[in-house]
């Protein structure tokens, strides 16, 4: 979530009622079981999560500090979990700052909860589609969503499909993309390309059909496409693959001399990474 603002187009206050719906379920699912029954430390597991994800967020964000927490006569009367829900649900602080301080607030609260705050997490993502938020929560972060049909359809089987070991750098290099592209970065689609590439690769190694002569992905293909090794994909498919590398993975991935450097328009960068996530998961599930 930190730099960038995928609000624009959501409903009026929907970001605003979303957060006042988090800011209770985080006060009933982590603040509320933190606290003691020692007066002397009543609310110090409370303040140290509140201090670990304020400090955080500061730091990614660039900022100095997100509130002031309030100082009582008693230091163990101190409660910053009052301070943090304020921030979360007053309007008048940035929306994406607040969003990213959800975000590590509850990155800070795993380790304390670790499983039983998985049903957290399934509750806020109901309250976002509720609110026709498009965004998901995915490895613990907000994330742009492309809409219920493409995440039901493509993302979230792609990502069911490579969260093996085995598919590391897939999943890796699928991620970089992915927040590339949120964030206005550069060669998003490239990464997503390493990402298919890498799969080929693992498909053909596991199976024995690599020779050591392969100098790309092109050659890599032929291997999945040979009527030796059992025709894995038809040749239209291969075909399909090879363009996909030569017409937008190569010329990203070279410098360019003297001419322009090639650049993909974000209607162009949407397509090849779901090109990319598509085509790995109809290779991973003919294993």
């Amino acid at each position: 979530m930190r730099g960038i603002d995928p609000f624009a187009s959501a409903p009026a206050g929907a970001a605003d009622r979303f957060l006042a719906s988090a800011a209770l379920l985080v006060k009933q699912a982590i603040f509320q079981p933190l606290v003691s029954g020692y007066d002397a430390i009543k609310f110090v597991a409370m303040n140290e999560l509140v201090m670990e994800a304020h400090e955080a967020t500061a730091m990614a964000l660039g900022r100095p500090a997100l509130f002031q927490y309030t100082r009582h006569l008693m230091d163990y009367d101190d409660c910053y979990a009052e301070d943090a829900l304020k921030y979360l649900n007053n309007p008048r602080n940035p929306t994406v700052d607040r969003f990213s301080f959800l975000e590590l607030l509850i990155a800070s609260a795993r380790p304390r909860f670790g499983p039983h705050l998985n049903g957290l997490a399934e509750r806020l993502t109901e309250i976002l589609q509720a609110q026709s938020l498009r965004l998901v929560i995915r490895d613990g972060r907000f994330q742009p969503s492309e809409g219920p049909a493409v995440e039901q359809a493509v993302h979230d089987p792609f990502w069911d499909l490579v969260a093996d070991a085995r598919w590391d750098n897939v999943r890796t290099d699928m991620q970089q993309a992915l927040s590339l592209r949120d964030s206005a970065g550069p060669n998003p689609a490239l990464y997503a390309a390493r990402a298919l590439e890498s799969t080929v690769k693992i498909i053909a190694s596991d199976n024995g059909w690599l020779t050591g002569r392969e100098r790309g992905a092109a050659n890599v293909i032929d291997t999945l496409v040979s009527a030796r090794n059992g025709r894995f994909i038809e040749v239209w498919e291969a075909e399909m693959l090879k363009r996909f590398f030569a017409d937008v993975r190569n010329p990203d991935a070279h410098g360019a001399g003297s001419a322009p450097q090639p650049k993909l328009s974000p209607a162009q960068t949407n397509w090849a990474i779901e090109f990319c996530m598509i085509s790995i998961k109809s290779l991973i599930v003919r294993l």
